[in-house]
């Protein structure tokens, strides 16, 4: 179409819309006598069939079957009908069109689409090609009473072809179709009338629309077409006038936002559709130590950290966005932002966070040292209360009920001492975490295990649906502390004689657990900060449980350092309380598989 000439293709598009003007009311009024036909033949036959059941009541009984395949046949050839009796196993008896000695030879014909409706009781009527006739037939069956004295029920078919129809069908779509023709030869002259006069007029405006993208804003005006080419010319000339403004609007932008981006703190780099370097700005430039040399190399070639290139691969197979903290030497540290681009590539944005990672360090170091300084004194206190509390020493009443408060306190700074030792090995991600295959759902009952005692005495139980064996890649302690803290928080929120459900499912490369409980659940306002240490819902119900605050932030940073992720869905689909938490788990196949998650040896 492309390559047609103006008046090839008003001529096409004229012929086609005719065609479709006349074809499809054409096609409707074929379709609706065919369909008014065949129900006029349909009513036909069912008023042949209950003639002939007519005739046969008024004729019976016989004293055969033979007797009763000649009186068919006779009746069959005086009214031009097919004539078929069958049994109620689709035995055929009788056939006005089949010789009596051939009838044992026919097929079964109790999966006769006529012979199966009719067996509901009322008359049925299908239309359908006949493999004993070769020829296509309607068909109209009926149950009725044996025409025997003592015989069982049978089915009463007639048919007779439908060539009459089709016959007046084929004429009627001959003389159509010659007047299709007949309009098609009108609108061919017509068309070729109407191409060769406006032809002239769109052939100025293509070339006037050609000078306008060439740069040429000048006014001209087409005059002898028309007035519509006049207006046509006039709107020409208006958006001319307005893509002229448009482009020195952009171009004044285009040098403001060069000026914006060039003077940014932050790196920003953009990336071609073939994974080159296209563009970067000048900081950009000063941490990948180069400038204009950048420009079409890769990002595994400019930078030094491997990072860049995995991101702008992702971007460019289809990923809408990526982030990463990217080490650049010891101390310096950029947070990296990747995103497509609409027109094909990614943009990459670097910006240095190396003085928070020192104050985060700073911090985990902090808290670190003053958890350890403070776990020798809370263990000397635990002891000397605890030896105080034994029974060996006489002490009043209020004495022993002063050390016991100093005792459930120290237990429970401990607690929290051990905790943040804990989350600070964790966030650091300390290299004797080892991967390892691990069964996890042995696991998992070795840890329900230390809770049956709380459990049995709130009459909480577990309903685990997690299957033995189940691999995954984890380290043994860190996963027994994360099944250790979801289960001790769902028997914390249970409801007394609540149940806590265990399962698991397969998703890809990934397993993923679920610890579910029937407890009050959790508002969607506090479910993005549950897993922030020391964040508490219910600050005196955690304190009176011992709780530290510090369990669901240990299960992020433990399932993280495992290469999986956590999250909370509360409540349930279809379900008004209770909550869900769920991890996943790179998958092993078996115990014997001892290569890393990660692909490496």
């Amino acid at each position: 179409m492309r390559n047609m000439r103006f008046r090839t293709r008003v001529f096409i598009s004229f012929c086609s819309v005719l065609i479709l003007a006349v074809l499809l009311p054409g096609m409707y009024v074929y379709h609706t006598m065919e369909k008014e036909l065949f129900r006029e033949s349909r009513h036909n036959a069912l008023q042949q069939l209950d003639f002939v059941h007519w005739m046969l009541e008024k004729n019976a009984p016989f004293e055969s079957k033979s007797a009763l395949d000649n009186w068919c046949t006779t009746l069959g050839e005086k009214l031009g009908y097919r004539i078929t009796l069958i049994t109620a196993g689709g035995v055929v008896i009788a056939d006005s069109s089949v010789p009596y000695k051939e009838l044992r030879f026919m097929e079964n014909h109790a999966g006769r689409k006529e012979i199966r409706a009719a067996g509901t009781g009322d008359p049925a009527v299908s239309v359908r090609f006949s493999d004993t006739l070769n020829r296509k037939l309607i068909y109209a069956a009926q149950k009725i009473r044996s025409p025997f004295s003592d015989g069982e029920p049978l089915y009463l078919r007639t048919a007779y072809p439908v060539s009459s129809v089709e016959n007046r069908m084929s004429n009627y779509m001959n003389k159509f179709l010659a007047g299709i023709v007949l309009i098609l030869g009108l609108a061919l002259i017509f068309s070729i009338y109407l191409a060769r006069r406006f032809e002239r007029p769109v052939r100025q405006v293509m070339d006037r629309l050609k000078a306008i993208a060439d740069g040429d804003f000048s006014h001209q005006y087409i005059m002898e077409a028309g007035r519509e080419f006049y207006e046509l010319s006039m709107t020409l000339n208006e958006t001319a006038d307005r893509i002229r403004e448009q482009m020195e609007v952009i171009s004044e932008q285009n040098r403001e936002m060069e000026a914006i981006i060039e003077n940014m703190r932050e790196g920003v780099m953009l990336i071609g559709k073939n994974g080159q370097i296209k563009e970067l700005n000048r900081s950009m430039g000063n941490i990948a130590d180069c400038q204009l040399s950048c420009i079409g190399k890769r990002p595994l070639e400019v930078f030094l950290n491997s990072e860049v290139q995995t991101a702008c691969d992702k971007i460019l197979q289809g990923k809408d966005e990526y982030s990463a903290t990217l080490p650049m030497g010891d101390d310096t540290f950029y947070e990296m932002y990747a995103a497509k681009i609409p027109e094909g590539g990614a943009l990459i944005v670097l910006y240095d966070v190396s003085e928070q990672k020192r104050l985060e360090k700073i911090r985990r170091d902090f808290v670190a040292n003053v958890s350890h300084e403070l776990k020798t004194p809370l263990t000397s206190i635990k002891g000397y209360v605890d030896t105080l509390l034994s029974g060996e020493f006489s002490m009043d009443e209020q004495g022993c009920l002063f050390l016991s408060t100093i005792q459930k306190n120290a237990a429970q700074m401990t607690n929290m001492v051990n905790d943040l030792l804990q989350l600070t090995r964790l966030e650091e991600k300390s290299p004797d975490l080892n991967l390892q295959p691990v069964d996890a759902a042995s696991l998992l009952r070795s840890t329900w295990e230390d809770f049956q005692p709380l459990a049995e005495e709130n009459r909480i139980k577990l309903d685990n649906l997690v299957e033995s064996p189940l691999w995954v890649y984890a380290h043994e302690p860190t996963l027994s502390r994360v099944f250790r803290n979801l289960i001790d928080n769902a028997v914390q929120y249970s409801p007394e004689g609540g149940t806590i459900t265990a399962f698991s499912e397969v998703s890809g490369k990934d397993i993923i657990f679920g610890i579910r409980d029937q407890g009050p659940g959790i508002s969607p306002k506090h479910q993005e900060r549950i897993f922030e240490r020391f964040y508490r819902i219910d600050k005196e119900r955690s304190r009176a449980s011992g709780g530290t605050g510090l369990g669901l932030s240990i299960c992020k940073h433990a399932v993280s350092a495992m290469q999986g992720r956590i999250w909370v869905n509360s409540p349930p689909p279809g379900e008004t309380k209770g909550t869900v938490f769920y991890f996943s788990l790179p998958r092993a196949d078996s115990t014997k598989d001892t290569a890393d998650p990660s692909g490496q040896e």
